[in-house]
């Protein structure tokens, strides 16, 4: 296993010099991804093992078992990309720090993040438990989530969909990474006030003491049933200066667990469980867990710290319990057969926002993203290869000819489809569908709001096949066209949609039954040297080649790079 680690991957990595809290063992495998693609293959790479996989923020809310983590460890801290699609709309990466959200608004004079300034934490922790402070809370500020599922699906979220109230998330009780956010920022504040609510942010932490020793914050959630926050309840009970071990309530702020130097994880949730227990027993109060535990747990530690409501758990060796796990390898043993009987058709297996190719400043197109769709399963296509197998659509808030500016001159019928070589000269959509087991095979299907469309084959980089020299729309008679009978259409969703059906018969030279993967790209080309990717393509200013001499990257669009393309597991 260890001659197959991808490159990004370490070993044996020790977890307390990883984490906030500076506590926790070490993990048998330690993943660094710097972009998307990256944590898809991690989490494949672990299933293909069968070993538990976890994730790792910053670590400011999440504490580690002691001992050895016996699988993976993921960790978002590269994930740290970030820029402007607008003067409102700035996307963030999961790693981008809470901190420097608060700093990136202030520079731009943008009001709605300064609550957030010495907040610790990475913005994908923020979203998944919706992180709240200073009369701020963060999903007043979301305007649409990116996550990847443990299928190694892309999956894109409405704050609507996410956001359930008081620190509680539809993700938290799902298995998937946030990897990344728009946040919109509509109003503008003079600088000064920012930076002054920023320090007073940070002089009320440092009052309290919050960054005297490492903790993770308040250690319980607020039981409002109670009518007191949960600091008050533990003052009450005289639980200040409680220890166990080197792990101590503080006494500046009673929820807060300090570690006074070389803390176990057991020392702390020993104590957390005793705090737990008191608050029951004297003034009837149920709290739960804020802080977060992951690894392999004594069973009598997650009875008394209450581990069980947050989220699945797993039985491990010796009557141990596995908890806050993203993946494990019995969860999926036992639910594949489950997942395979329900499956209902249609169903998305992808879907993902349009991000600027380079990542440069304030060009972005968040009101469009794309879809696809599987209208049956394989085995069941191959029977019936001529009838709709996938289903590709590219969607809009707006209307489309907000964005979409240059078209081909006008025809009779506007809204029928069209056959157009040299589409690429216009705004387009386009959709790149390649083989998994030689990514040089693909295809590229291209197609405007209007109708207009283009389709062709490729058996080398940008080298069409011999009866693609010459364009001809005969060759792809099986498609199928979607929504141009009427340019107001909307779905369920009230978006704008246009697209294209393929028949299985149309795409089986991209498919290998017994490996039924597909690497997939979407793009799209407005004009005016405006190109956007989904998903989206980690874009490096620098990069030293290989005599390590340091280069300027080109921001020059090619979307045929097969080799960078998302991979699909087909059912």
């Amino acid at each position: 296993m260890e001659n197959l680690l991808p490159h990004f991957f370490l070993e044996n990595q020790p977890l307390n010099n990883k984490t906030y809290y500076k506590m926790g063992g070490v993990a048998r495998f330690y993943a660094e991804p710097n972009s998307i693609s990256e944590i898809q293959e991690a989490l494949f790479w672990s299933q293909k093992n069968l070993l538990p996989c976890a994730v790792l923020g910053s670590g400011s809310n999440s504490v580690y078992a002691d001992g050895e983590f016996l699988g993976l460890v993921i960790s978002l801290e590269k994930l740290s990309a970030w820029h402007w699609e607008s003067t409102e709309i700035l996307f963030a990466e999961a790693g981008v720090t809470n901190t420097e959200i608060s700093e990136i608004c202030m520079s731009e004079n943008r009001a709605g993040a300064s609550w957030m300034y010495r907040m610790p934490g990475q913005l994908g922790a923020s979203v998944r438990m919706n992180a709240r402070c200073y009369g701020g809370e963060i999903s007043q500020i979301i305007y649409q989530i990116i996550t990847i599922n443990t299928n190694g699906d892309l999956k894109t979220y409405s704050a609507d969909e996410v956001f359930k109230g008081y620190k509680s998330t539809l993700l938290m009780s799902k298995p998937e990474i946030v990897v990344g956010a728009r946040l919109r920022f509509s109003l503008s504040e003079n600088p000064e006030k920012l930076i002054q609510h920023m320090h007073e942010c940070e002089a009320d932490r440092h009052k309290k003491r919050h960054f005297y020793l490492p903790s993770c914050g308040s250690t319980f959630k607020n039981n409002y049933e109670v009518g007191k926050p949960s600091g008050q309840l533990f003052d009450q009970l005289g639980l200040k200066g409680t220890r166990v071990g080197n792990a101590v309530v503080s006494e500046f702020h009673a929820n807060f667990v300090w570690n006074f130097g070389n803390a176990s994880t057991n020392d702390m949730l020993t104590l957390t469980s005793i705090m737990r227990a008191k608050a029951k027993k004297e003034l009837q109060a149920d709290l739960e867990l804020e802080v977060q535990p992951i690894g392999e747990f004594s069973n009598d530690l997650f009875t008394s710290c209450g581990m069980q409501k947050l989220g699945p758990s797993y039985c491990g060796m010796d009557h141990k319990k596995w908890v806050g796990i993203l993946w494990y390898p019995q969860s999926e043993n036992i639910s594949y057969k489950k997942k395979q009987e329900n499956i209902i058709f249609p169903l998305k297996i992808f879907e993902s926002p349009f991000i600027e190719y380079s990542q440069t400043q304030n060009i972005g197109v968040p009101s469009i993203g794309v879809e696809v769709f599987q209208f049956q399963s394989i085995e069941k296509a191959m029977k019936k290869k001529d009838e709709p197998f996938l289903k590709w659509i590219t969607y809009s808030f707006e209307p489309f000819e907000n964005n979409f500016l240059y078209f081909p001159q006008q025809r009779e019928s506007k809204y029928t489809a069209y056959f157009v070589d040299e589409l690429w000269k216009f705004s387009v959509s386009e959709l790149f569908l390649a083989s998994a087991i030689n990514s040089s095979h693909y295809f590229e299907f291209e197609m405007t709001p209007r109708g207009e469309w283009v389709a062709i084959e490729f058996d080398a980089i940008r080298k069409r096949t011999n009866k693609n020299k010459t364009l001809n729309e005969k060759y792809w008679s099986e498609l199928k066209f979607l929504n141009l009978e009427n340019e107001k259409f909307k779905d369920n969703k009230n978006r704008y949609t246009f697209g294209m059906i393929f028949t299985f018969n149309q795409l089986k030279k991209m498919i290998n039954p017994k490996n039924p993967e597909l690497l997939l790209q979407a793009a799209l080309s407005l004009g005016d040297a405006k190109y956007f990717l989904a998903p989206y393509w980690k874009h490096k200013k620098y990069s030293r080649d290989h005599k390590g001499v340091v280069i300027e990257n080109s921001t020059t669009p090619n979307f045929h790079q097969p080799n960078r393309y998302w991979k699909v597991k087909l059912i």
